[in-house]
């Protein structure tokens, strides 16, 4: 396994090496988007530099090709059954194959997403009947406790709108919000 920022900083000469020497490695890529463990800099794939200019992106998978890599699959790791068999079919690649694991980072997600739009799921205060449903079967980070009004509510800066709480309330009190 190797993230995105890290391939492109060290991983590289790695590759063109196990390719030129005919090691038959197996390359997980944990493609997300973003180098958290230095403070989110860019790298070469995310299509701009390290001052905001655009710029054409570099892609991992098209230097893997220049490398050499026959096998390539870039799969969304979300869709579970499809990143197995693309796992599964490396692991059966003759020698070097790769993976590209490739889903934004949820950090970037809600940084982009959520500073100063609304909830995008809320929970109806008149209906909400303070059951703890929302919180205890499912255990959301953006589901708050008001132990005031013995209710529940959702942090709009921590909501994804996956919509799984309000899959969860048994009497429909959450809900997609208007606003």
């Amino acid at each position: 396994w190797i993230g995105d920022g890290t391939f492109f900083h060290a991983g590289i000469p790695a590759l063109q090496n196990a390719v030129h020497n005919g090691a038959p490695i197996k390359i997980v890529v944990a493609d997300n988007g973003a180098v958290a463990m230095t403070g989110f800099q860019t790298n070469p794939q995310m299509g701009r530099t390290a001052t905001g200019d655009k710029v054409d992106p570099i892609m991992i998978e098209d230097i893997a090709r220049a490398s050499g890599v026959k096998h390539i699959e870039v799969v969304d790791p979300y869709d579970l059954d499809a990143a197995e068999e693309a796992f599964k079919r490396m692991l059966r690649a003759e020698g070097v194959a790769m993976v590209i694991s490739r889903r934004v980072c949820a950090m970037v997600a809600v940084r982009e997403m959520r500073p100063n739009r609304p909830p995008v799921y809320v929970v109806d205060q008149d209906a909400c009947i303070g059951c703890k449903q929302c919180l205890s079967g499912y255990g959301c980070p953006a589901l708050m406790w008001n132990e005031d009004e013995r209710k529940a509510s959702i942090d709009n800066t921590l909501c994804m709108g996956c919509d799984s709480c309000a899959q969860v309330c048994p009497v429909g009190a959450i809900h997609r919000s208007d606003a």
